[in-house]
This record gives C-alpha cells, structure tokens and sequence, in this order.
C-alpha cells in the first residue's frame, strides 16, 4: 500500500497508556467512595477528558466530586510516568523508524491536551520526531467528531486522503475517521474488535509491526 501520510492516536497507540489511566481512575474512585467499572469507562476511550468530565458531571450529578476525581487521578498518573512507567506499544519506534526511512509523514491526533502530550514525549525521549501535533487544545469538537484528523490531515499538507492512513485503537477515534473519510487502521488495545470495527476499517492488525507489513 503505497502511502504519503500517517496519523497516530496517542493513547492506546503509541502508548500503553489506557491501563495506566484505568488504573488511576479506579484508584481516584476508591478514594473519593464510588465504583468505577471498565465497561463504564470505555466509553471514554478515544473521547478526551472534557467529555469524560461533561458526561461524568452529568451521571453523577455533583460537579466537585468529579473535579475532585480529576485532580486524584492526575495525582496518580504523573509520578507513575515519572517513574518510566510509560512505554511505548510495541513495534510504534520500528515502524516511526520505517516511515522517516521511507519519507513518510507522520504525525499525532490525540485528544489530550497540548502540556500532557509535550511531558510524554519528553519522558519518553521521542521529542522532535513527529512532523505535527494536533491536541484537544486544537480543535472545538472531540472525537467522534472528525475534527482533529482533518486538523491533522492539514497539518500533513492534505495528501490525497486514499494515501493517507489513521491508526486507532477506540471505536470513537474509528468514527472520526470515518467522518474525515480517512481510512483507518484498528489496532486493538482494551477495544476488542465487534462487526462495526471490522466494517469500518482498513484493516486489523495485533500491533504495529503488523502495519509495517501492511504498509511495506
């Protein structure tokens, strides 16, 4: 598949983030008194804190419990990052090795916001190398919305978008994708794949190694 331009998710993508930031939520509940189940939190995989937040204010119905909860988790999630407790998914360096090998665009659309994106990058050591970054500080809609891949695509210089290819792991990142009729990569990370993934999708691939290949 000849391609020009790569668009990454963050969490779940380049990082096996989602179980840190399951962990921290989890933890963050159990502090503050109320349960918080996976299949309620994956809703939010892919969607950004502002719509967890929103929707979170909204089910439970007190809005400092929820500031309160945020604040906890962010407490538990920098010094675990700090500790070099966040790693990449495996294959992500082998295959952002490949595509600057090759001149192939590649850049970060993730719905965290712009300072978060920036620590993870330093800590990790990967600062510099993604040719763009869009964040949820650039666009006024999250995902499901198609918004921060056409932001994305646009910063890529707006390569024909049949040589353009989006790798996500939620089913909220694989509808915007859709929207910005991109095509889209799934490679699966808490989200296992149903009928709408495999429908909806390029591809499905165990890891990015296997993009490698599909690429190649």
């Amino acid at each position: 598949m000849k391609i020009k331009a790569m668009i990454f998710d963050m969490d779940g993508v380049v990082y096996d983030s989602e179980k840190m930031y399951f962990a921290a939520d989890q933890a963050a509940a159990k502090k503050l008194g109320f349960d918080f189940p996976f299949e309620y939190y994956k809703q939010f995989i892919g969607a950004g804190y502002d719509t967890m937040y929103k929707t979170m204010v909204k089910d439970y119905g007190d809005e400092d419990l929820i500031k309160r909860f945020m604040e906890l988790n962010r407490k538990e999630i920098i010094p675990t990052i700090k500790k070099g407790m966040l790693k990449f998914k495996p294959g992500f360096l082998k295959l952002a090795q490949y595509l600057e090998d090759h001149g192939i665009i590649y850049g970060l659309a993730s719905s965290n916001y712009t300072k978060d994106i920036n620590f993870y990058l330093k800590e990790t050591n990967f600062e510099n190398r993604f040719n763009f970054i869009v964040s949820a500080n650039d666009v006024a809609k999250a995902k499901p919305a198609p918004d921060i891949f056409l932001k994305a695509w646009e910063k890529a210089g707006k390569p024909a978008k049949n040589e353009t290819v989006i790798i996500e792991d939620s089913t909220n990142g694989i509808k915007a994708a859709n929207q910005a009729e991109i095509p889209v990569i799934m490679v699966p990370d808490y989200i296992k794949p149903t009928t709408f993934e495999k429908e909806h999708t390029l591809a499905i691939k165990s890891d990015l190694n296997e993009v490698i290949d599909f690429i190649r």
